[in-house]
């Protein structure tokens, strides 16, 4: 009969431990390393969205087209574009000289103190504003915010074929995360300029991420020692408990630690904890040990929950940032870019069939001869009375400012179906209104109000209405002049 091969306790308790304690120790450092460079990652690229889209709302559209059109004049006059890939050369500093004007316009130092105001007050390593070239992969700056040798001069193209490229129906450029030889880990984001609803330009930022990177493998080295040293510690313990009758309490401790990671409850453990092992020698030190760990990384799992607590207070402070961005300040409705957003709707509406919608346009009389003659203030006053009108007439329906004077109703549902007379309703009040002499004469309001309904059988899109309800109220302004005249 052959004998079985006789392998010790304490060689079953040595393999089993190291067994063990590297199983829980990779995960840990696994878990712990994923955890927090997810968080680390997402918090920074949403810093970067969130400053990109902050930035480019406060620049003035006409000065960014104006000095874009002023750098794409040159970039199309030139024989032929040289890229950053060869800064410093002679070709290039040819080529950038072409560029030199630039810097004198007056515009150009506007929007350069601009975004060094911002890149100063979010901290971040650069802002600039680019255009895209998409057909010839190039990215064109139009003017860089950061200071001395760090800044990319007017002109200067970046020449890549891979990457996101924004385009008209999707102009945002989303953050992405890049570690290159030259700058290091680094987070872009970018955000469209938007003129009467077209791109104008975008405004990107970059953040630098090499110290938090440097942070988590320092991190993640010191917890993967600190696993290391606890797994030489408790094989220690083993062995010299190895030589003493203690199965059963190794075996309690071993099929803890088999199902420690198995659990499927709470993300917080209490295994551990809740085992008692009352033999008052290495085993019970032990098992405090394990008591230690189970304590340590409970705390870390707490810490990384706090964090994702003030994650979740950044995104409700983004969010009010962003409702702020679409709301505008001297009437209090949304503004262009709310309808901006609001028109994407609508075209996703289109795509899924639903197509009951129109678009009714009001645009305010004799505005210029108010604020020439009573001041803007006044002008104010009348922008403001009208839009309460607007909006009392139209109640049921979104009521947008997208220009000084003009204003945009989305018709849906009741207002859709009762349009004509809603709008009868508006030129009543009006009428009432100029009537009114106990009104002073900028609260005597008088506007031209235009709508149309999409018409599946002639419109493709949002954009189709726009132009037609546009033209509508265009054509009663021109009544309405008619009418005074008579």
């Amino acid at each position: 009969m052959k004998k079985d091969r006789f392998v010790s306790l304490k060689v079953k308790l040595t393999v089993g431990v190291i067994f063990i304690c590297l199983v829980i120790g990779s995960l840990a450092v696994f878990a712990v390393n994923y955890i927090s460079t997810s968080i680390v990652d997402k918090e920074y690229s949403d810093r970067a969205e969130q400053i990109a889209q902050a930035v480019a709302t406060t620049i003035d559209p006409d000065d960014a087209l104006g000095l874009k059109n002023a750098v794409l004049d040159i970039y199309y006059g030139v024989d032929e574009v040289v890229p950053s890939t060869e800064w410093g050369s002679d070709e290039w500093n040819e080529y950038q000289a072409n560029y030199d004007s630039i810097r004198d316009l007056e515009v150009f130092n506007k929007l350069q103190e601009h975004l060094r105001m911002y890149q100063d007050i979010y901290k971040v390593d650069c802002l600039y504003m680019t255009t895209y070239k998409k057909e010839v992969m190039h990215a064109i700056y139009i003017v860089d915010g950061a200071y001395g040798e760090d800044e990319c001069p007017p002109g200067c193209v970046d020449n890549f074929d891979d990457g996101i490229w924004p385009d008209e129906q999707d102009p945002i450029v989303p953050a992405t995360i890049t570690n290159e030889g030259v700058y290091g880990w680094l987070v872009t984001a970018g955000y469209p300029i938007m003129k009467d609803g077209k791109l104008a330009a975008h405004v990107c930022v970059d953040i630098s991420m090499n110290d938090i990177k440097a942070k988590e493998r320092g991190y993640v080295i010191s917890t993967a020692l600190a696993m290391l040293g606890l797994t030489v510690f408790m094989l220690a313990i083993a062995l010299w408990y190895v030589g003493r009758n203690v199965v059963k309490p190794v075996k309690m401790l071993s099929d803890t630690a088999k199902n420690y990671c198995s659990e499927n409850n709470d993300v917080v453990h209490h295994a551990f904890e809740k085992l008692q092992i009352t033999t008052h020698d290495e085993i019970a030190g032990l098992l405090s040990s394990m008591k230690q760990m189970e304590a340590d990384m409970n705390s870390n799992i707490n810490a990384l929950i706090d964090t994702q607590v003030a994650l979740k207070e950044s995104e409700r402070k983004a969010q009010s940032m962003e409702e702020m961005a679409i709301k505008d300040s001297l009437t209090g409705i949304r503004n262009k870019m709310a309808y901006d957003h609001e028109a994407k709707k609508l075209e996703a509406d289109l795509e899924d069939g639903f197509n009951e919608f129109g678009l009714a346009m009001v645009d305010l009389n004799f505005l210029k001869r108010t604020n020439d003659t009573y001041g803007h203030e006044k002008g104010n006053i009348s922008i403001r009375r009208l839009c309460m009108l607007v909006c009392e007439i139209f109640d049921h329906s979104p009521v947008f400012r997208i220009g000084g004077d003009e204003f945009i109703v989305v018709l849906k549902n009741h207002d859709y179906r009762c349009v004509d007379q809603l709008i009868d309703d508006f030129n009543d009040r009006l009428v009432q209104v100029q009537n009114d002499d106990t009104l002073k004469p900028w609260e005597q309001i008088s506007a031209a109000i235009g709508y149309y309904k999409f018409d599946k059988t002639v419109d493709r899109t949002v954009d189709d209405v726009f132009k037609k309800a546009d033209k509508a109220m265009y054509e009663r302004k021109v009544a309405m002049k008619a009418e005074r005249k008579d």
